[in-house]
């Protein structure tokens, strides 16, 4: 079976096509999940539970006031 130059091109631009389609649904499909799970994430830190009161004079203190000064981006 012989195929014609025209056919070659066509089956060639039709794959790359393809192919390119795949990608960009799979580029905003991942794109979508990772916003999902940040908002998730962030969900769960805000509903979680508060903390039950230190015993520790020092660390209540130290505990008020981090909650006055606002939310940090501390890891610990």
């Amino acid at each position: 079976m012989q195929l014609e130059t025209s056919s070659i091109v066509l089956l060639a631009v039709s794959t790359a096509v393809s192919f390119g389609l795949g990608r960009t649904f799979m580029h905003f499909r991942k794109k979508t999940q990772k916003k999902e799970a940040r908002e998730r994430e962030a969900r769960a830190l805000r509903d979680r539970p508060a903390e039950p009161e230190s015993k520790n004079k020092s660390k209540r203190k130290r505990q008020l006031q981090q909650r006055e000064k606002g939310p940090s981006d501390q890891k610990r």
